[in-house]
């Protein structure tokens, strides 16, 4: 067990890796990356791993447009092809047109390659629409989806190959302080004397938190998704998808027959124990989303059910990260409460957190917007959609 660091990441999900290289990229050596488990055993495995830029706050979207150019560079700079750029369409009814409007003129003022396509063109990229209830698509070319253990091992092993180091299977179990700075993360097999220690744990995140006497305001929600496989001859979408008429995401697979389908937001949480939850789908939910599925694509009636399974969001008031140093603890910072956008906002998330770590701010994107203290002067951010719509 390595006894000093210059930086300890508590989390392997994709929003851990990311700053772990990137904290590598801008010339730390030093580094250590705590996991419980494996890398993406959390949320990041279960995520839907949707690519899209379309949030109706700036901060995100720039985050997500950055990541977007990273994910494009996989390939090249860490050897992973990661990325399926296929697309992404949002159907949107009518009672949300006006917000629609408005915030299709922001994403293109901010530089998203993004349009208004007409309901009949619709079918070109999701065969089979049934167009009843659909106001208004917008389509993206530059959004798909994404392979999450694979966008993990990516970071993980160029981060590695700059000497950071990975400990799986490796619990933090406390976070050390004196005079109101961190010294230290203590672990299953040993203390870790350092001076920086980042929180990207995800669901365990408030209770990495409440270690150095902090309550952060995260609930954590189960999410359950399935995956159906298509009769011989029957088109599949060929875009990522959100639906917001019928509230389910959808998106086809690097599989030729299968296409993964949730439920989205607004909806009830379901509140969860992220160390004792039920992992699989319940029944009325696999009914229910294939009922919305069929009702928009009737000719996905007789899909067969492959795979089904829950996972966690940890979500913030306001649906929105924070990501920020603790106030009050010097050397301790904070990516948490993705609230279902962390795995489209990691790759550029980890870029602006070593930025903070090293630099003191973030220069790539401002992510000022997403500071802690955000809802205590009351300024947190607003939704258009309503939920993690953005």
């Amino acid at each position: 067990m390595p006894l000093t660091a210059d930086a300890v990441i508590i989390g392997g999900g994709a929003v851990g890796t990311s700053i772990l290289y990137h904290l590598a990229q801008s010339g730390m050596r030093n580094l250590i990356l705590l996991e419980k488990d494996g890398l993406s055993a959390g949320s990041t495995g279960d995520s839907a791993a949707i690519i899209r830029q379309h949030y109706s706050n700036p901060v995100s979207t720039q985050l997500a447009m950055r990541s977007i150019e990273i994910l494009k560079s996989f390939p090249e700079k860490l050897g992973q092809d990661v990325f399926d750029q296929t697309g992404w369409l949002f159907l949107v009814p009518e009672d949300a047109g006006e917000s629609f409007k408005i915030n299709l003129k922001q994403l293109q003022e901010l530089g998203v390659n993004t349009r208004e396509i007409s309901i009949d063109e619709a079918p070109q990229h999701i065969p089979g629409l049934n167009p009843d209830g659909i106001a208004h698509v917008a389509f993206e070319p530059d959004g798909g989806f994404c392979d999450p253990q694979q966008l993990c091992l990516g970071f993980a092993n160029g981060a590695q190959s700059k000497g950071a180091q990975i400990l799986l299977n490796t619990p933090a179990t406390g976070i050390s302080t004196s005079n109101n700075r961190v010294t230290g993360v203590t672990t299953s097999t040993g203390h870790i004397d350092t001076p920086i220690v980042v929180n990207a744990a995800g669901p365990w995140a408030h209770k990495v938190g409440r270690w150095a006497g902090l309550d952060l305001p995260l609930e954590i929600s189960r999410e359950q998704e399935i995956m159906v496989r298509v009769k011989p001859g029957i088109p599949l979408p060929k875009t990522a998808v959100s639906n917001m008429v019928d509230r389910i995401y959808l998106r086809p697979t690097r599989e030729q027959d299968t296409l993964l389908v949730g439920v989205g937001h607004p909806k009830a949480n379901e509140s969860a124990d992220p160390d004792n939850y039920n992992r699989k789908t319940d029944a009325e939910f696999v009914k229910d989303t294939v009922e919305r599925l069929t009702k928009r694509l009737p000719h996905m009636v007789g899909a067969d059910l492959i795979a089904s399974w829950a996972g966690l969001y940890t979500i913030t008031p306001d649906w929105n990260m924070i990501a920020d140093q603790a106030a009050g603890v010097d050397g301790l910072f904070l990516a948490v409460g993705g609230s279902g956008h962390s795995f489209k906002l990691a790759p550029a998330l980890g870029e602006c957190m070593a930025e903070l770590i090293v630099r003191g701010q973030s220069d790539t994107v401002d992510i000022t917007p997403l500071r802690a203290s955000r809802f205590a002067e009351g300024s947190g951010m607003l939704s258009t959609y309503g939920g993690n719509r953005g």
